[in-house]
């Protein structure tokens, strides 16, 4: 009886009924709640663009390249059309692209052979307590995740060789673009990527060349957009000393040696982002840090420890607090899926070592950037975390597969 109920659960028609009925509960939530949300700084750059025509955070400071374009754009997009509440339909859309991403999941597991993979995995998303959640907040993670996932979708069609003509290789290029102009972090491991299609010869030099020819025209508008407006080029966004001078301050570290910028300090110079350009500003940020880490170089170490466990933890806002909601919507759920990731790549270690090596390359690239820089933030984890949804049904369809509990 077990064997049948588990394998009818895992169909593609009793998935459907459950990520629709997801989707109605997120909807009846916001209602609830009325429609409550988090704003950032895409949110006021894409109102700045709207009312005046600049992409701005601060109008009266100017032009910006603090965020990456994609998101304030598609925020934009629904400002203009929907001035009065478009922070309501905006949540909604991105409640659709939630409802979409396990699809697409399941998409990519059939091009692998692997549908019944990619049903659990889609199971793991749409029942988890911060995905469930966090498509009502206001931030680019909410399409960055669709973005690379259509990414994979077409980067694995290209692998396995049934997407091979000049169309499939620019509109592959075009997601790429649009996937790099949304989140920086993944620009290293979707280039090694890209390369490797080469090199596993799945891709002649010329069709590598013709990728990167036409990845490079649709994403130049924003490098040379930088270049008009800031005289300097800035290929993907300004903050750096930003990130690095936060990364020392009280309100982003548990431990005590870590904090040696005061809040006050910290309040200071951010007070001033509303008054100063940002390229002024970053060099207000290297100033101050470089002063304050002066002689005591070897908290570098400590802080990228420190927040590599953040971030595979909770963000140190969330490190003390012991709220039931906290708890066990996030903390023991964090824990829990850390420990059976392992338990997969152990078990991928010995059973696939092509994906093993894949699943450390994509940890290690969205850890190292937050080992340099903060780790504050809870999005910073759930850009990768439906990675590991899918190691962990790996992981359960081959246990299920050796005692027969699937067909």
């Amino acid at each position: 009886m077990l064997k049948n109920s588990f394998n009818k659960l895992i169909t593609f028609n009793i998935f459907m009924f459950f990520n629709v009925m997801v989707f109605l509960a997120k909807i009846i939530y916001n209602f609830y709640n009325d429609f409550s949300t988090d704003y950032f700084e895409d949110w006021s750059i894409a109102s700045n663009l709207v009312k005046y025509g600049v992409y701005a955070e601060f109008i009266d400071v100017g032009s910006t390249a603090y965020k990456l374009p994609i998101y304030p754009l598609f925020l934009s997009l629904f400002i203009y059309l929907f001035p009065k509440n478009a922070s309501d339909v905006i949540i909604v859309i991105q409640h659709f692209f939630y409802f979409i991403i396990p699809l697409i999941i399941i998409f990519i597991s059939r091009i692998l052979n692997k549908e019944k993979i990619g049903i659990i995995t889609s199971y793991l998303f749409i029942f988890s307590p911060a995905y469930f959640f966090y498509s009502n907040v206001i931030e680019a993670t909410n399409i960055f995740i669709p973005i690379l996932l259509v990414w994979v979708f077409f980067y694995l069609k290209i692998y396995k060789e049934f997407y091979t003509n000049n169309f499939h290789y620019i509109i592959f290029s075009l997601i790429t673009a649009l996937l790099f102009l949304t989140q920086v972090v993944i620009v290293p491991v979707a280039i090694i990527l890209i390369i490797y299609l080469l090199i596993s010869k799945k891709i002649i030099f010329k069709k590598f060349i013709f990728i990167v020819f036409f990845l490079s025209f649709f994403y130049s508008p924003w490098v040379i957009r930088n270049y008009i407006v800031f005289n300097k080029f800035i290929p993907t966004k300004t903050p750096v000393w930003q990130n690095i001078f936060l990364s020392f301050t009280e309100s982003v570290n548990v431990i005590d040696e870590v904090k040696i910028i005061p809040r006050r300090l910290e309040l200071q110079v951010l007070g001033k982002r509303a008054q100063l350009p940002e390229l002024e500003m970053e060099s207000i940020y290297k100033q101050k840090t470089l002063k304050a880490i002066e002689g005591k170089e070897e908290v570098f170490f400590l802080k990228a420890i420190q927040n590599i466990a953040l971030l595979w933890y909770v963000p140190p806002r969330y490190f003390y607090d012991h709220s039931m909601k906290i708890v066990f919507g996030r903390k023991i759920f964090v824990l829990l899926l850390n420990f059976f990731t392992i338990i997969s790549l152990f078990y991928l270690f010995k059973s696939n070592r092509k994906l093993f090596y894949l699943s450390i390359l994509f940890f290690i690239n969205f850890t190292l950037p937050y080992s340099v820089g903060h780790a504050a933030n809870t999005r910073f984890k759930l850009d990768f975390e439906w990675y590991q949804y899918f190691l962990v049904s790996y992981l359960i369809y081959y246990y299920s597969k050796r005692n027969h509990l699937i067909t």
